[in-house]
């Protein structure tokens, strides 16, 4: 089985090639990374980059097209270019391959690589995944780092998810972010310590300040405030697990908040057109 995956929810872009044998039941000692690629430029530019990036890839593993059983992309939340960049890609990819395409959170990803250590940790965090999402709010993941650890996708509409209760993903201002942690941090009178990664920690960076800082854990990781290819394999290959195997054409970004024309069309601040009337 060979899986193709990417996310094109931020500046910095992400590519997995995963090979497993499907009668092995040896779970991830099954599944080999065979290629992984980071592509760091503007969100606008992954329109000329991604497949290129995505040749690069199939080239280094030696594999065509053809060869793809199952493609996988983060759908968000993220910036609005990348998300229709990356998403229009696997769903054209996909559909016209017949092949099922596997919805993934974008900030479950990015989130991933610090939830698995903080899990092996004595005390209980709560870790912070968080990206900029402008106009003076952020994207952000947040929960207990042990159920985050078994987050893949939420379940929205049709579309089945794989989701621990109790972990958050939303588009909001900075300080209510903080309070939502701090709702968090003081749940089951338990002691526990946060943890946050993501571009979105520099973006506000007076915001962290007002959570307690003896209670903060730095994460003894480099690159991670940016989504790893393969750790976006890895949760796409527990979604195949999963059967969270989609038709390309039903799985959507997930923006978690109207966009700039959306928003001007409510207020009715765009200039007359043919789909709105004289």
């Amino acid at each position: 089985m060979r899986l193709l995956a990417w996310d094109t929810s931020s500046k910095i872009g992400a590519i997995a090639a995963l090979e497993w044998d499907e009668k092995s039941r040896g779970g991830w000692d099954s599944v080999r990374l065979v290629s992984e690629w980071t592509l760091n430029l503007d969100t606008s530019q992954h329109s000329e980059r991604l497949m290129w990036g995505l040749n690069q890839v199939l080239e280094s593993a030696r594999w065509k097209l053809e060869d793809i059983d199952q493609f996988a992309v983060g759908v968000g939340p993220g910036s609005f270019t990348g998300l229709r960049i990356g998403v229009t890609t696997a769903r054209t990819l996909a559909h016209s391959m017949k092949k099922p395409l596997i919805a993934l959170s974008s900030l479950a990803a990015l989130a991933r690589p610090a939830a698995q250590w903080l899990r092996l940790q004595s005390k209980r965090t709560i870790l912070i995944a968080t990206t900029d999402a402008s106009k003076g709010e952020l994207f952000a993941l947040w929960g207990a780092a042990k159920s985050i650890v078994d987050c893949v996708v939420v379940a929205e509409g049709d579309m089945p998810g794989l989701w621990k209760r109790g972990v958050e993903e939303a588009a909001l201002a900075p300080a209510e972010l903080i309070k939502g942690v701090k709702r968090k941090l003081a749940e089951n009178n338990t002691p526990s310590g946060w943890a946050v990664v993501g571009e979105g920690r520099f973006r506000y960076p007076d915001v962290w300040k007002s959570l307690p800082r003896v209670k903060r854990i730095d994460i003894p990781s480099i690159f991670s405030d940016h989504i790893q290819g393969r750790y976006l394999g890895q949760l796409a290959w527990e979604a195949i697990q999963a059967g969270l195997r989609q038709q390309a054409l039903h799985v959507h970004p997930r923006y978690l908040r109207a966009s700039d024309a959306e928003m001007k069309l409510k207020a009715g601040l765009l200039p007359a057109g043919p789909t709105r009337g004289e």
